[in-house]
């Protein structure tokens, strides 16, 4: 029995230590994976501050918000939590809701009183691709509160004493029932300084305004190791990113060139580990890691004409690097050189000082360019202007349009310059340029009214010849924002008419106005003024040229009749499209081979 009994109290005992085993075990499986290190608790009595933006392109209404902190450690942010609310009340909090947040932390101005919002100041961005898992929260102030949270994809090195901005936005579509703008927003916190940053887009303005916003930082609990980094030669450059990261946390370090400077690489030891300037990995151990810089060179480039074409390649080169720069000619022009004496279109050549360098362009045989620099200023359409004998008519129509200095905006779009045509009135009108001459190419630079848009107008060009339809072609500038450049094209059979349409509205924009300024015309007519691309003036191949029998011959034709030199008798006649315009039978067949014949240009 005593043997019974003392093999039961065994077994009791190793239950019990098997369950306080698994208690513990319980208990430190729920032990939480981040500690805080920052909170500025929501406030009881509600408030709150919107921060809200409508993707793509935005609304006047739209405001951003953004919250200091400052830690006394060094400490590598793991995670971001915060507080807020819907405030459309008539329409039903929450009937637009957040698909999406903007995560964002920023350097302090010197001063430390805002963010700072200049070129570097937002040192890194996120995008949560959901609502950050909104939870309810209760009631405070009358508006239901909802909680957030994001983890970082890489954990953010806070350095101790240092001023920072968090900014958090979210992205929202417009209320359903009543068409309002985005409304979510920031709720108030206690325990800060008492105000925070916003901007409002509508009306440009950057402020403090009164209210903590409720937010609080978490690090990672798990073990960590140290990542160090630093630059050779000192003075080249700086690294962000060192610390100290949880175990198989993502770390990245980034490497940012000083001035005349340029990145080469990482090292650890004497082993290259990257080229690249963020350099990302996975942190299982301490690293010590060096940035390596080289002093580098400024290739800065130019077009002349600007409208002539583009050149690729211009940048910061390391020393000692090949740069190469390629030329591209737009329609209507040739490449003729570069500035150093180079002809090449691909022009290479080692970096070894900062350099500015200009690609030649000219317009080819074929080709004219209106740009409105010696016309009449202030003077509405129609004006005329000619061109080694090619005239063009410009009229409009509505308000139509007038020659205006290219900065009557208060500043030159870019591509323009000297005059350019400029809208008379606020209402749309269409641009015609009528040409005394067939055309097979028509581009035109143009910039539509558009303030701080994502998307741009479409714009239309057609196409007439003695006012029977040739072709049509749109475009969008591919780069919108205020006031962005485009350029309209059209390449078709021969035309002498073209009409610029302001076809349709940007998409999305909030702030734009049908209208817009135009300069630089390029065409290129069907026929060459040199005779070069103008049949033989040996019209009936008889091997004498030039004689009174390729006139008489050439006239036969024309009005229907036989060629003296016909099949079988002889080799056949030419064409009656003399000046190959694609236009026949015309009289400037006639006046090209007259001109030709007696020594002058095709026309």
């Amino acid at each position: 029995m005593r043997s019974v009994l003392h093999q039961f109290s065994r077994l009791a005992r190793s239950a019990h230590a098997l369950f306080c085993i698994a208690l513990l075990a319980c208990v430190c499986s729920a032990a939480p994976a981040s500690v805080l290190v920052f909170e500025q608790p929501p406030n009881p009595a509600g408030g709150h501050s919107k921060s809200a933006w409508y993707p793509p392109d935005g609304l006047d209404g739209d405001e951003y918000a953004w919250e200091s902190f400052v830690l006394p450690a060094d400490t590598a942010i793991t995670e971001i939590h915060w507080r807020g609310c819907y405030t459309n009340y008539l329409s039903g909090a929450g009937t637009s809701p957040v698909f999406n947040f903007t995560v964002a932390i920023y350097r302090s101005i010197a001063v430390g009183s805002q963010p700072d919002l200049g070129t570097g100041g937002r040192l890194v961005r996120y995008y949560t691709g959901n609502n950050a898992g909104e939870t309810a929260a209760g009631i405070a102030g009358g508006v239901a509160m909802y909680d957030y949270a994001f983890t970082l994809p890489s954990p953010f090195q806070a350095t101790a004493g240092t001023k920072y901005w968090v900014q958090i936005v979210a992205h929202q579509g417009l209320t359903p029932t009543y068409y309002w703008p985005p409304d979510w927003s920031f709720s108030h916190a206690t325990g800060g300084n008492g105000s925070h940053f916003r901007y409002i887009t509508g009306s440009g303005q950057y402020q403090s305004i009164p209210g903590d916003l409720a937010f609080s930082l978490w690090a990672s609990s798990s073990p960590a190791v140290t990542i160090s980094a630093s630059v050779t030669p000192a003075g080249a450059g700086t690294v962000s990113g060192a610390g100290s990261y949880p175990i198989n946390s993502t770390a990245t370090l980034t490497a940012a060139p000083n001035t005349g400077w340029g990145f080469v690489n990482w090292t650890e030891g004497a082993s290259q580990v990257s080229t690249n300037a963020t350099y990302t990995f996975s942190a299982t151990t301490n690293r010590t890691l060096v940035a390596h810089f080289v002093p580098a060179y400024t290739i800065t480039t130019f077009s002349v004409p600007m409208y002539g074409g583009t050149v690729t390649g211009a940048g910061t080169y390391n020393e000692g690097s090949t740069v190469t720069l390629t030329a591209e000619p737009n329609p209507g022009f040739v490449f003729t050189g570069w500035s150093d004496g180079s002809t090449d279109v691909v022009h290479t050549f080692p970096a070894t000082t900062d350099l500015w360098i200009t690609a030649l362009f000219e317009n080819d045989a074929l080709s004219e360019t209106f740009d409105f620099d010696t016309g009449p200023v202030h003077v509405s359409l129609p004006v005329n202007y000619s061109m080694n004998g090619l005239g063009v008519n410009f009229t409009g129509t509505a308000g139509n349009y007038s020659i205006q200095p290219a900065n009557s905006l208060g500043f030159t779009p870019a591509g323009f310059g000297g005059n350019c045509i400029y809208p008379n009135t606020v209402f749309p009108a269409d641009l015609v340029a009528d040409f005394s001459q067939p055309l097979t190419f028509f581009s035109i630079l143009y910039t539509p009214q558009e303030l701080g848009c994502d998307n741009s107008a479409t714009m239309r060009v057609t196409t007439y010849l003695d006012g029977a339809f040739v072709a049509t072609n749109t475009t969008t500038v591919p780069t919108p924002g205020t006031w962005p450049t485009g350029t309209l094209v059209i390449t078709s059979a021969p035309f002498n008419r073209a009409v610029v349409h302001y076809d349709a509205r940007p998409p999305t924009c909030q702030d734009w106005g049908s209208i817009f300024l135009a300069d630089v015309v390029t065409v290129t007519r069907a026929c060459s003024p040199c005779g070069s691309v103008c049949d033989t003036i040996d019209f009936n191949n008889d091997g004498l040229f030039p004689d009174t029998a390729d006139i008489d011959d050439f006239l036969s034709v024309f009005s229907g009749g036989p060629c003296s030199n016909d099949p079988p008798a002889g080799t056949g006649c030419g064409d009656i499209d003399f000046n190959n315009d694609g236009l026949f039978p015309d009289t400037l067949d006639i006046d090209s081979l007259l001109s030709v014949f007696s020594g002058g240009a095709c026309l």
